[in-house]
C-alpha cells in the first residue's frame, strides 16, 4: 500500500538548509500497522507530513496504492498528535465533520456524520457542542472520526495518545485497534512509546537524526533483539519493552 524510497525532506532555516529526513526508504503492505519510533527530531513526523503531501520531498518518492501524489486527498488521512490543536475552535462537532464531506463532494452528511461519531464512541448529541466543551479524549474521538468520515484507506497516526493521560490513552488504543480491524485499515503510528507500538504494529522502523537506523519486527523488539547499538540505547532509555508497561496502559489484549 505504502512504499517510500530514498526520501529526504529538506527545510530552509536560517543558517541554512536543513535535512529533517535524509534518504528513507521502507514499506507498508495493505492492512498492516508499521511503526516509526525514535526521540524527538528523528524526523519521525516529517515523513507522515511528506506522505500526507504537507511536506515535498526534496529527493527520493512516496507511493501510495502503486501511485506518486493521485492516491493522496481523502485516501489518505492524518490524526494530529494535540486533538485541541487540530481542531478549529469556532467549529461545532457538527461542522468539523461536516467540512471533508463538502470538500470532498461527498453526499449523505446527516447520516454519515452520526454513524462517523457513533462509530468513535460518541453519542450523536455531541454534534453541537465546540471543542473546548470536551475533553481530550473526547476532542481526539472528533479527530478520528473527521479522518475517518471519507472513508481513507491509509490512516496516519502522529502519536495519538500521547497528550492523553493513561486512562484515556487506552480507551483510544483499543479504538483504534478495533477500526483497524473492522476497516482493514493501512496504518502507520508515530510515537516514542513502545508499549504503545507494541500493541498496534507488526513492525517498526527506529530512527535518529532523519535516517532509519534499523527495521525489525514488533517480536524483536519484545524480545530486545536488536542489531543497531542506537537501538539498544534507545531501548534501555525508555526501559525497554516491558509487559507492565503494557499493563499499565489498560489496553484489551484480545482486541
Amino acid at each position: 500500500m505504502i512504499r517510500v524510497d530514498a526520501l529526504t525532506v529538506r527545510f530552509k532555516t536560517a543558517a541554512g538548509l536543513f535535512d529533517a529526513v535524509r534518504g528513507a526508504s521502507f514499506h507498508v503492505e495493505a492492512g498492516e500497522v508499521f511503526g516509526l519510533v525514535g526521540e524527538s527530531g528523528s524526523g519521525k513526523s516529517t515523513i507522515l507530513r511528506a506522505l500526507s503531501g504537507l511536506a515535498p520531498a526534496a529527493e527520493g518518492s512516496v507511493h501510495i496504492a502503486g501511485a506518486d501524489r493521485d492516491m493522496r486527498g481523502r485516501h489518505v488521512q492524518m490524526v494530529f498528535q494535540d486533538p485541541y490543536g487540530s481542531l478549529h475552535p469556532r467549529f461545532t462537532v457538527d461542522q468539523t465533520l461536516r467540512e471533508p464531506l463538502n470538500i470532498n463532494g461527498i453526499g449523505g452528511e446527516e447520516a454519515r456524520i452520526v454513524n462517523a461519531l457513533r462509530e468513535v464512541g460518541l453519542d450523536p448529541s455531541y454534534r453541537f457542542r465546540y471543542p473546548h466543551q470536551l475533553s481530550g479524549g473526547q476532542r481526539q474521538r472528533v479527530a478520528i472520526a473527521r479522518a475517518l468520515i471519507v472513508e481513507p484507506r491509509v490512516l496516519l497516526l502522529d502519536e495519538p495518545t500521547s497528550a492523553l493521560d493513561v486512562s484515556v490513552q487506552a480507551e483510544i488504543l483499543n479504538l483504534l485497534k478495533r477500526l483497524h480491524r473492522e476497516r482493514n485499515l493501512t496504518m502507520i503510528l508515530v510515537s516514542h512509546n513502545l508499549a504503545v507500538v507494541g500493541f498496534l504494529c507488526s513492525r517498526v522502523a527506529i530512527m535518529r537524526n532523519g535516517e532509519i537506523v534499523e527495521e525489525l519486527p514488533i517480536e524483536k523488539i519484545r524480545a530486545q533483539q536488536v542489531e543497531s547499538e542506537y537501538s539498544r540505547t534507545l531501548l534501555l532509555a525508555t526501559g525497554g519493552y516491558q509487559r507492565k508497561a503494557v499493563e499499565a496502559l489498560g489496553v484489551d489484549a484480545s482486541l
